[in-house]
C-alpha cells in the first residue's frame, strides 16, 4: 500500500473464486490479503492461497499505480496553482481549475451519441439519453488518465464476459462504463482490439 493510503478496492467478482474454497481456505486467503495490504510481505501458506490470491494481487497493483498517478498529477496541479512563477499556472479558483461543465470544447470530449449507440448495439439496449452526470463521469475518467480505447475495450470485454452473459447484460449501461473501477476491471484484459474507425466515431466533431 502507498503511504497514507488506508483503503483498497476489492472487486465483487472474486466471489466466484472464494465460493470454490472451504471456510478454512477462505479464511487463509482473507488473512493473507490483509497482511499484503499492510505491507507485511506475506508468503502464501499453500498453493491454494497462492493461486486464489494472484488475481487479487494483480488488481491491487493496477489500482495502486493508478492511485499514485492521480496523486502525482494532483501534486503538480497544486504546484501550478500556488507557484507564482509557473508559466503554465492553473487558476487559483477551484471552479475554473476543474470545471464540471460538459460543454467544454477540449480533448476530454466524447461524442456521447456515438458512444450510446455503440453500447446499445453491443448489448441490445435501447437507451436514448446520456445525462449530464454521466457525461461528467466520462470527462473525469479522461482527466484521470484513462483513454477512450480503455472505455471501448471495457465494453467489448464485458460483451465476452461469462458473468455478464449469464445476467443478460443487464448491468451494461452507458453509466456502468463511466466508472473507474469497471474500466480497471475490464479494459486491461483485452479480448477485442478496437478498430480505428470506432475511435474516429468517438472523436468526431459534433
Amino acid at each position: 500500500m502507498a503511504k497514507d493510503k488506508n483503503s483498497f478496492l476489492l472487486y465483487c467478482d472474486i466471489i466466484h473464486t472464494v465460493e470454490k474454497l472451504n471456510d478454512a481456505q477462505a479464511g487463509k486467503l482473507f488473512k493473507h490479503l490483509l497482511k499484503y495490504v499492510n505491507d507485511q510481505n506475506p508468503i502464501p501458506e499453500d498453493i491454494v492461497t497462492e493461486i486464489a490470491f494472484e488475481p487479487i494481487r494483480q488488481s491491487l497493483k493496477r489500482d495502486l499505480l493508478k492511485y499514485e498517478g492521480i496523486r502525482e498529477r494532483n501534486r503538480e496541479n497544486a504546484n501550478k496553482r500556488w507557484n507564482p512563477t509557473a508559466s503554465d499556472r492553473i487558476p487559483k479558483d477551484a471552479k475554473n481549475a476543474d470545471s464540471d461543465s460538459v460543454s467544454d470544447n477540449d480533448t476530454y470530449n466524447i461524442d456521447y451519441q456515438a458512444l450510446l449507440d455503440f453500447v446499445n448495439n453491443t448489448f441490445g439496449r435501447k437507451f436514448q439519453v446520456v445525462t449530464d452526470k454521466v457525461k461528467r463521469a466520462y470527462k473525469k475518467l479522461l482527466k484521470d488518465g484513462y483513454k477512450k480505447e480503455d472505455i471501448l475495450n471495457a465494453i467489448r470485454n464485458c460483451k465476452e464476459s461469462d458473468y455478464h452473459k449469464q445476467n443478460n447484460y443487464q448491468y451494461c449501461t452507458i453509466e456502468f462504463f463511466s466508472r473507474a473501477e469497471i474500466i480497471d476491471k475490464y479494459a486491461d484484459r483485452t479480448i477485442v482490439t478496437e478498430s480505428d474507425s470506432i475511435l474516429a466515431i468517438l472523436n468526431r466533431k459534433k
